[in-house]
């Protein structure tokens, strides 16, 4: 298959009913460009002759699996390495030093969701390494969760171009977790052993997802539908652990449906998980989860 190829018009408009169906995502009229580049690359991956062929049998038969594979080829996010740096100083100022005498002699999890390539998860994993000694005793275990997708195959990998890791990523940070292989850089084992990716739609139900104390949802939320922020956030409300945060993008906010979080003073975008936890007992929110800064962290974002 060769270049971009042009599909029906009544295709463009199929396409968007069902990334709204399945993702709750309202694509625009400018994206009649991505969706030719997006799924030509797909089309080529799936052994299709052409582009049009892939959409033909898409909708001539139903496939779910393809569907899924579509919508998750037109949902992928540019990504970049520690990405919002004001984010990250949250988190390594604020949220762990929070939670670290509730989880000290434990496990602490973080949840990128929605992680798309894995920049996110990695970066959240180089910050937790670098500030190891700083919380003694607390192991922490970062997860990414996306639509089956290319863009998931290759955070499992850990494998980014060099592009890529030029982008928001320090230089002491590819020297001390990366490897050269080729023209690319890979993830070291060392790093990668203590992360996690699933497979998982979105919208669907959460009852075999284990909870976390911080998850990160940020820069994705005016995608969506309302319907669709709807379901996501009343699954994240009840992915939190009991004094655990949400962290949406600086410029994200839930507006009036709280969802059972309050506002985190700390930083906007940031909140507290409040009401009941997930076995519907009172949320007893205790003085050691509230956010208070420690300047005892290691500069990650320096180059």
């Amino acid at each position: 298959m060769s270049g971009v190829l042009s599909l029906q018009p009544s295709y463009y408009e199929a396409l968007k009913r069902l990334t709204l169906e399945l993702a709750g995502v309202k694509l625009g009229e400018d994206h009649t460009f991505l969706i030719e580049t997006r799924l030509s690359a797909l089309a080529r991956k799936e052994g299709f002759e052409n582009l049009s062929d892939m959409i033909d049998q898409l909708f001539s038969r139903g496939q779910t699996r393809l569907a899924i594979h579509v919508v998750s080829a037109l949902l992928e996010r540019s990504a970049r390495f520690f990405n919002d740096r004001k984010g990250y100083d949250v988190l390594g100022e604020t949220l762990l030093p929070a939670l670290h005498p509730l989880y000290r002699g434990g496990q602490l999890r973080i949840l990128s969701f929605g992680c798309s390539s894995g920049q996110e998860v990695y970066s959240t994993a180089i910050l937790a390494d670098q500030m190891k000694d700083v919380f003694p005793g607390m192991q922490i275990e970062v997860t990414g969760v996306d639509y089956p997708s290319l863009a998931l195959e290759r955070a499992k990998e850990g494998r980014f171009t060099h592009f890529e890791v030029q982008r928001g990523l320090p230089i002491r940070y590819l020297i001390e977790y990366f490897d050269r292989v080729g023209e690319d850089w890979v993830v070291k084992e060392s790093l990668r052993s203590r992360i996690r990716f699933l497979d998982h739609n979105l919208l669907s139900g959460i009852e075999d997802m284990e909870t976390y104390q911080i998850v990160m949802f940020r820069g994705s939320l005016s995608q969506y539908s309302p319907p669709a922020i709807v379901r996501i956030m009343r699954n994240l409300s009840r992915l939190i652990a009991r004094n655990g945060y949400l962290m949406l993008g600086s410029d994200e906010t839930l507006g009036e449906m709280n969802f059972g979080f309050n506002e985190a003073p700390v930083a906007p975008g940031c909140y507290l998980k409040v009401g009941k936890d997930n076995s519907g007992s009172q949320e007893d929110v205790s003085e050691a989860s509230r956010p208070a800064k420690t300047s005892q962290y290691k500069d990650y974002s320096a180059a």
